[in-house]
């Protein structure tokens, strides 16, 4: 609404504070203002000040009847409204936790009933059989509160209140509009009116009320400014714009662009079963020794660097638990973490041989040591930690993370889902209907970042080396599929998505890199959480030089992100308990590699297979040779 001249306005609690001002501003701009309040000398007072242009109306919100015959009244006087401001309310009435009766309703009556009431009153006056003028554009602002946003322990029927109203605002947005009415709502903090004076007077000097409210206020002709904005702004739609007594402006944006999967609490942890327990402690009957893949010289060259050897077990000393290995993962970081990449040096990682292998297993519990109250024996458990390429392995019992039952679907959603899960949601920070693009998409993190993307609300790039592995992404929920073998990925991402991808998950590194970061959009993110194509030469993982890569972030505000999942290890337990909901009620799908791998034995041939890049999903080892114990229905 460019001007307001000859535009006709209706203004609840018109007679003070807030309400005043705005009807002062209005009528200044050339509007015929109808002040109605449920105070006749307020709602007089306030026409004096605004001029000829405001007439004072008796209006009690608390009354439908009433409400409605005021809306009546500015129609039959002016033939039609253009501008509605419902802006009557009332603070805190009555104490909820302690009163002993329905003393605290009216706050919920008025400040939320009756705002709904004049919605409902305004837009019906505003339809096209009632009264707007011709080529005029309907505009509601409702006056909420920043309480409907933050917390307000000392008013929390008031706080509910403004909440609703930010609510039914952004619900009734979009059909209004539909309509040729827009609606936005105000929602200042503390302003130096009679209402917040009533509600200091009442609180008392002592009261957290009158501290929150004792420093500069925001004046009522400061809010009349920002209503005057959102009045004659045609693009703001839905918009509930929060006011800070500091003078800044905040939009607040809705919540379902920012919610996230949290974890269900668990009805209980793994279940103890006799015969897992039985399973765990069979193999100490020949004696207590224990197999492990050991690496005895720093090598990218898995084979080379390993030898598989016999060690004593000990018993568990207090706080630990001994562990019997069911499933271990394997990843492409295993012959990173073979080479030494993963100690502050060369010199570090050569003083520490030998040193165990693998590091993510589901096991089960054999023993615990003195003070260990959980896991208990006989219970299946994930860890992260270095050795899982082991028959048995004593840990910490805080490290045991709680798993359902000992399946191999559980280890893929350990470093695969784990760095997915956190990374996307940690550095990638998805928003609804941005454009993704997923490297390495077929493998075990990829999957996952497929997946949570999609569950996001986001459309899916994906790149694989084969059709079969494209099948399965799409099957994931991919929107493309790339096969980088019989397409240019450059050549795709310029015709198809000249605008630019808003997320990149990149784990190939070396030339695909520079391709992403130069795929990115305006603001994009590009989440490095590997370089596998740069591990396996004969000197191991070497830096790739990257030429204007700050002219590259500058030019577009981009981000390039680094992620080590073992930086967020106290994310391990949140992120676990979320992918088992997840793929518990069927949202989340686990694809493992075949054929299995069986026997600890199989431990190099696993990790060349994933090495080779023709697997597709978790692959990973299963390290006893023994019959495992029974899942059945305790799954």
């Amino acid at each position: 609404m460019a001007s307001l001249r000859g535009a006709s306005a209706f203004v609840t609690g018109g007679g003070s504070g807030i309400g005043r001002a705005i009807c002062v501003d209005l009528a200044k701009h050339g509007c015929h203002v109808t002040v109605a309040d449920v105070s006749d000398a307020g709602a007089r007072a306030t026409a004096d000040l605004a001029g000829p242009n405001a007439t004072p109306v008796y209006c009690d919100v608390a009354s439908s009847a009433s409400q409605e015959a005021a809306f009546a009244d500015h129609i039959r006087r002016n033939g039609g409204l253009d501008i509605a401001v419902l802006n009557a309310g009332i603070p805190e009435r009555g104490d909820l936790l302690s009163a002993q009766d329905d003393s605290w309703r009216p706050t919920l009556d008025i400040d939320l009933g009756a705002v709904l009431d004049g919605i409902r009153l305004a837009s019906q006056a505003m339809a096209p059989a009632g009264g707007r003028r011709e080529g005029r554009q309907g505009v509601l602002i409702t006056v909420a509160s920043a309480g409907g946003f933050f917390s307000m322990p000392f008013s929390p029927v008031y706080a509910a209140a403004k909440a609703g109203v930010v609510h039914a605002t952004r619900s009734v947005a979009k059909p209004l509009l539909e309509r040729n009415i827009r609606i936005c709502a105000l929602c200042p903090e503390f302003v130096d009116t009679p209402l917040v004076a009533e509600a200091r007077a009442q609180s008392g000097p002592q009261s957290p009320f009158y501290r929150a409210t004792a420093g500069t206020l925001l004046t009522a002709d400061k809010v009349a400014e920002a209503a005057h904005v959102l009045i004659t702004d045609p693009n703001r739609v839905g918009q509930c714009l929060v006011l800070r007594m500091t003078g800044e402006w905040m939009e607040a944006v809705p919540p379902s662009q920012t919610l996230q999967y949290i974890p269900r609490p668990a009805t209980s942890t793994s279940p103890i079963v006799p015969a897992w327990r039985e399973w765990a402690t069979q193999g100490l009957a020949g004696g207590r020794t224990t197999r492990t893949v050991m690496i005895r010289r720093l090598s990218n060259d898995f084979r080379a660097a390993t030898r598989l050897e016999t060690r004593p077990v000990p018993a568990p000393g207090p706080g630990q638990v001994l562990l019997r290995t069911v499933y271990a993962g394997i990843n492409a970081s295993d012959i990173n973490y073979t080479s030494g990449k993963y100690h502050a040096s060369t010199a570090a990682a050569e003083a520490q041989l030998p040193f165990p292998s693998g590091f993510e297993a589901v096991s089960v519990v054999a023993e615990v040591g003195p003070g260990v109250k959980h896991p208990r024996p006989g219970q299946a458990v994930a860890t992260m930690v270095s050795g899982s390429f082991s028959d048995y392995t004593l840990v910490p019992a805080r490290a045991c993370l709680d798993v359902p039952g000992p399946s191999p679907e559980y280890v893929a959603l350990l470093t695969s889902g784990l760095t997915a899960s956190i990374g996307l949601q940690e550095c990638g920070r998805l928003r609804k209907g941005e454009t993704v693009l997923i490297t390495a998409a077929a493998g075990g993190a990829g999957q996952f970042a497929v997946q949570l993307a999609k569950l996001a609300g986001c459309h899916v790039i994906a790149t694989v080396g084969s059709e079969d592995k494209a099948r399965l992404i799409r099957s994931l929920g991919a929107d493309r599929a790339v096969n980088y073998r019989t397409e240019d990925l450059k050549a795709v991402l310029r015709a198809e998505y000249p605008r630019g991808v808003d997320v990149v998950w990149e784990s190939v590194g070396g030339e695909w890199f520079g391709t992403c970061l130069n795929a990115l959009a305006q603001k994009g993110r590009l989440i490095v959480i590997g370089a596998m194509s740069q591990y396996k030469g004969p000197d191991g993982w070497k830096p790739m030089p990257h030429r204007g890569l700050p002219e590259k972030v500058l030019n577009k505000s981009t981000t390039v992100t680094g992620f080590l999942l073992l930086h967020y290890t106290h994310e391990f337990r949140r992120h676990l308990a979320l992918l088992i909901s997840l793929y518990s009620a069927g949202k989340l799908k686990i694809i493992l590699d075949s054929p299995e791998h069986v026997g600890i034995k199989a431990v190099p041939a696993a990790v060349d297979r994933l090495q080779s890049g023709q697997s597709s999903g978790k692959v990973y080892v299963r390290i006893s040779e023994d019959p495992l114990p029974p899942v059945g229905a305790k799954l």
